[in-house]
């Protein structure tokens, strides 16, 4: 009788995790990172690392896209669980529950027309110019607190280039590992170059979890097969997919 019960209880626990709901991830296009495939389902670097993390932990997870302010709203209110791709800054740290290590990294940089990319050599430059940037995100101070800057804020790096391009905007700044993935297409390359002045950071990228969530068990899962991921080099090796071939 004791080990029915206990055969029983058993076969509930695996049913109830099946059964779990997935959790909610909210993302916005950001390639290599997330891109839409020709079936318009979001495809790329954190949609490879998701499937993974899904493999090694049993969890399933529901990619939405939205905008990134309202992903990071959602977040903020507790209506959804986790985002990728999340830069840190104390802000965010309020409401965002950020693994321990980053699972990447990038660097910011500034873009423009060749000839001006050439001439922007310093940061002060940089207060005679509008910089185009994408609105909710951080990039380095003293930039992303510096109001003596002209900021005008746009809801995609996509959108940054192809105002740049027409002559929207003189200067853009994004992240060298989205931004150059955008320029192997030839037209865009012979019009946009990256800018001689090189801000001495780094953008870390990382997952985050609302703090409005009752997600503690689901974190460490999470957080140890991320961790086995980055000892395994299975990061590195899935990025080298989408980074531009010699």
């Amino acid at each position: 009788m004791r080990y029915g019960l206990l055969l029983l209880t058993l076969l509930a626990s695996l049913t109830l995790a099946q059964e779990r709901a997935p959790l909610r991830v909210m993302t916005d296009v950001w390639p290599p990172f997330r891109m839409l495939g020709a079936d318009g389902h979001l495809v790329g670097l954190d949609i490879d690392l998701l499937a993974e993390l899904g493999k090694r932990t049993g969890l399933r997870f529901e990619v939405q896209r939205v905008p990134w302010a309202r992903g990071l709203a959602e977040l903020q209110q507790g209506k959804a669980d986790l985002m990728t791709g999340l830069a840190k800054t104390p802000e965010r740290e309020r409401y965002i529950d950020y693994l321990a290590r980053p699972y990447y990294a990038c660097a910011p940089r500034f873009y423009a027309a060749p000839a001006f990319a050439a001439a922007l050599t310093n940061y002060p430059q940089l207060r005679a110019h509008p910089i185009g940037y994408v609105l909710e995100s951080a990039y380095f101070e003293p930039f992303d607190s510096d109001r003596q800057l002209e900021k005008r804020g746009v809801s995609s790096e996509t959108q940054l280039l192809q105002m740049l391009v027409r002559g929207r905007l003189p200067v853009v700044i994004g992240t060298d590992c989205q931004v150059d993935y955008e320029l192997r297409e030839p037209a865009l390359a012979a019009q946009i170059a990256k800018a001689r002045y090189q801000p001495a950071a780094r953008t870390e990228l990382f997952l985050g979890f609302s703090r409005q969530r009752p997600l503690r068990a689901e974190r460490q899962q999470i957080a140890e097969a991320l961790e086995q991921m980055l000892a395994e080099g299975w990061v590195e090796h899935a990025a080298k997919h989408y980074q531009p071939q010699p």
